[in-house]
């Protein structure tokens, strides 16, 4: 389509604007230019603060202006137009040239520089810079208004996107992909596909080589690809789990000069079902350990009352009571740890604060003292969050050779409670959650692994590390 043209076939005009002190010589100008070129209207003013005006009552398409027309030359007038209109074609049609001339006003913005001669021809000349420079003008502009048109559409759509060049560098991303990615446009600007900023994985969570993924396959094979799975591990090793479709962009039967992807977040399913998993294997555990530990109950307690029934001694029957309590405990842990999967349903605003406060009259802590953050405001279920507390009460009163400080306080994304007891050793932290696993002798093991149930089933992360005096301290993030 001609530049001059309107999408419809229609002619469009271009109306320059002509300033000139001399007006016989602006007469001329218009007649030449508007005979030999049928879409030129030129109108004249003969001193530079007309023109100014005009310029703001007229739709004017191009500037012309001689350089000596006191009051105001035509390098004062340039600089000003440029003020209110920085892109409109302005040339400088000038009887007084030199490079002095010429090179201030290509520094202050001309569009293009022409000196006046002798004869016809100039105005030809004339003619074909006017006409050069404003194609040149609307070409941009129309480039620019699709552009802004392109960054609208792709800021409305429900999925990340980002352009990559021929050598892989992210020359165009909506705003989705600035969230996805948690960058800023600008740093988005500064990356390529294999920037060391960022790690590129699988789902083992190993690096996967340059040619695998997907902008080099789309680029050398120069066929879309759809639903591939890689993570983008970030510095502070948080990986965003991504699912990508991506394709080529080419001239027609040309090579692939760009290629399109679209990113799709993944990290919270992938997060949900690594809970699941999580969630499977502890219960299997939990069965794994009731198994065991319920068994030895029962036949100790079978034992014991065979021999008070061939003895008739009541110190049997003790033994016996006890290990069906122990049995009972074990069964109420494997409950409790069974309905963390089922009761967290009742996702409420709560006040944790106030929820360990009624945890800690739950129990028998005589001498110990409780530590709580003003207010701790969070999405969880009442019930089950009451239950935590509740085991990690217990936990450190039962593990502290005296009375301790139990602390609850808030994360940047979660809370956390610790005490000022022995803490957990490093070696013991991995398997501490595992069912079973106990530091007391007469412990089932089950009372951790039932709270990072009821944790897991909120979507938390649960983390043992060291209070600030040296206790145990367990964190849970990713909290709403």
């Amino acid at each position: 389509m001609d530049i001059d043209s309107e999408g419809d076939g229609t002619t469009r005009h271009i109306r320059i604007l002509h300033v000139d002190d001399d007006a016989a010589l602006g007469d001329v100008v218009k007649l030449f230019l508007e005979r030999d070129y049928d879409r030129f209207e030129v109108v004249t003013e003969t001193k530079a603060r007309d023109g100014l005006r005009r310029l703001e009552t007229d739709d004017i398409d191009c500037i012309v202006s001689d350089y000596e027309m006191p009051p105001m030359d035509g390098l004062e007038f340039l600089e000003t137009v440029r003020g209110s209109h920085p892109d409109i074609p302005f040339l400088l049609f000038t009887g007084k040239g030199s490079e002095e001339i010429a090179s201030e006003a290509i520094s202050r913005g001309v569009t293009d520089y022409l000196q006046k001669g002798v004869g016809t021809d100039q105005y030809e000349v004339l003619g074909n810079r006017i006409r050069n420079s404003v194609q040149s003008y609307r070409t941009e502009h129309e480039l620019e208004r699709s552009r802004a048109f392109l960054d609208c559409v792709l800021d409305l759509s429900p999925s990340a996107v980002v352009v990559l060049d021929g050598e892989g560098s992210i020359v165009r991303s909506n705003k989705l992909a600035e969230t996805t990615l948690g960058l800023s446009k600008a740093e988005i600007a500064d990356r390529t596909f294999d920037d060391t900023a960022w790690t590129i994985v699988d789902e083992d969570g190993d690096p996967v080589s340059d040619d695998a993924v997907p902008f080099k396959r789309v680029a050398a094979t120069g066929k879309p690809l759809y639903d591939v799975e890689h993570g983008i591990e970030r510095p502070d090793g948080e990986i965003v789990w991504l699912s990508i479709n991506a394709a080529p962009l080419r001239s027609e039967d040309g090579p692939t000069e760009q290629v399109v992807a679209v990113l799709s977040d993944e990290s919270n399913r992938k997060l949900k079902e690594h809970h699941e998993a999580e969630t499977i294997r502890q219960l299997e555990g939990l069965g794994r350990v009731l198994s065991h530990d319920l068994g030895n109950a029962l036949q100790i307690a079978l034992g014991r009352l065979e021999l008070a029934r061939e003895t008739g001694s009541d110190d049997h029957l003790t033994e016996v009571h006890d290990s069906l309590e122990r049995a009972i405990d074990m069964l109420t842990d494997l409950t409790n740890a069974i309905e963390a999967r089922s009761v967290v349903d009742g996702i409420t605003t709560v006040d944790a604060g106030a929820i360990f406060a009624r945890a800690w009259e739950t129990q028998e802590t005589t001498d110990a003292r409780k530590d709580i953050a003003d207010e701790i405001r969070i999405e969880a279920d009442e019930t089950a969050l009451l239950r935590i507390f509740e085991n990690l009460i217990r936990n450190a009163l039962e593990h502290s050779p005296e009375s301790p400080t139990v602390r609850v306080g808030v994360l940047a994304n979660g809370f956390y409670v610790e005490d000022d007891g022995p803490g957990i050793p490093n070696a013991d932290r991995d398997q501490a959650f595992e069912p079973g696993f106990t530091s007391k002798a007469d412990g089932n093991g089950m009372g951790l692994p039932s709270i990072q149930q009821i944790a897991l089933a909120h979507g938390w992360e649960t983390k043992i590390t060291d209070g600030e005096t040296g206790g145990a301290r367990f964190e849970f993030t990713n909290v709403a």
